[in-house]
């Protein structure tokens, strides 16, 4: 799985890219959010042995308060335009991804504790985006309304799939268990989610002109300002928990849902704010390529999610 990663990601990066004509598949999107965070949900999780999943979450919550904070005082500092200040901040307040889990268990991490980490950090972004994201963006509106539009539009990516598989593992544990089969599946609907991510922002880029977004500075402001915040988040959360779960940790602050992200910036903020996590998909993507070369996986020190994960 590891090996099949590494050749498919930049596949998938490459086609998209090229081949801006798939945008017409964007629509799938939030079926293709919904289908994995079902996926996610349905797994079997383990009871808590250890009391570092609130802990990690909420530390990963504050430090992206604070970025969005340094990002707004820079952005007025240099009279930067609102688009990066607005492309920043949906990067830090972006949940851990779906396929978190999967990528801390072959880099030897628990897949467990990385599970309740994407579970309690998706539960918080439905309230931190549309509260942060939802100030930044009211102009017209006001912030209640605003962030109420967003909530709505957050909300059913996450708590239907959540409603199903807890109904599912309620009532028909056996259909619940199978279904947890396929949660290792889930890395081939995110490659798919991340080729149509990019073709999307391909058709957009040649849409508004890429050589009027490149003179304009705001193309590489957004693929500068989501590379730093890449580099930074991978490393901060590494650097926090390098005693004791670094993997984990690096994986809750640093590998972003960007396919929600991208959907409610696209929504809310427009096609260029959407650049900047549509970019952050290709730094991530290099970071974990990165890591999963380096990193030799140990045998981890908790217990997997299930036996046929």
């Amino acid at each position: 799985m590891k090996n099949l990663r590494a050749i498919l990601m930049p596949i998938a990066i490459l086609l998209g890219i090229l081949l801006p004509q798939a945008h017409v598949l964007s629509p799938l999107m939030p079926f293709l959010i919904g289908t994995m965070m079902f996926l996610t949900f349905v797994t079997k999780i383990p009871p808590q042995t250890h009391g570092y999943t609130f802990k990690i979450e909420i530390r990963a919550l504050i430090v992206s308060l604070l970025l969005v904070a340094v990002i707004a005082g820079i952005v007025k500092l240099f009279d930067l335009p609102r688009e990066v200040l607005l492309g920043g901040a949906i990067i830090a307040l972006c949940p851990p991804a779906n396929a978190a889990p999967a990528m801390a268990k072959m880099l030897g991490g628990s897949a467990s504790l990385a599970l309740k980490i994407f579970l309690s950090g998706n539960l918080i972004a439905c309230f931190s985006i549309p509260l942060v994201f939802g100030y930044l963006t009211g102009t017209d509106a006001g912030l209640s309304e605003i962030a109420m539009k967003i909530f709505n539009t957050i909300q059913p990516i996450i708590s239907i799939p959540l409603a199903f598989a807890l109904g599912l593992r309620a009532f028909y544990p056996e259909l619940a268990d199978r279904a947890a089969k396929y949660q290792k599946y889930t890395m081939f609907v995110w490659t798919f989610s991340v080729f149509v991510i990019l073709a999307k922002a391909s058709y957009d880029i040649r849409e508004m002109g890429f050589t009027e977004l490149w003179n304009s500075g705001k193309l590489p402001m957004m693929a500068g300002i989501s590379l730093v915040l890449c580099v930074l988040l991978f490393s901060l959360g590494w650097f926090v928990e390098r005693n004791r779960r670094p993997i984990e940790s690096s994986q809750s602050m640093g590998q972003k849902n960007t396919t929600l992200v991208i959907w409610i910036a696209t929504l809310y903020a427009g096609p260029v704010v959407a650049l900047a996590p549509t970019c952050y998909v290709v730094w991530q993507n290099l970071v974990l390529s990165w890591m999963s070369a380096r990193i030799k996986p140990k045998e981890p020190t908790q217990t997997g999610i299930a036996k046929s994960e």
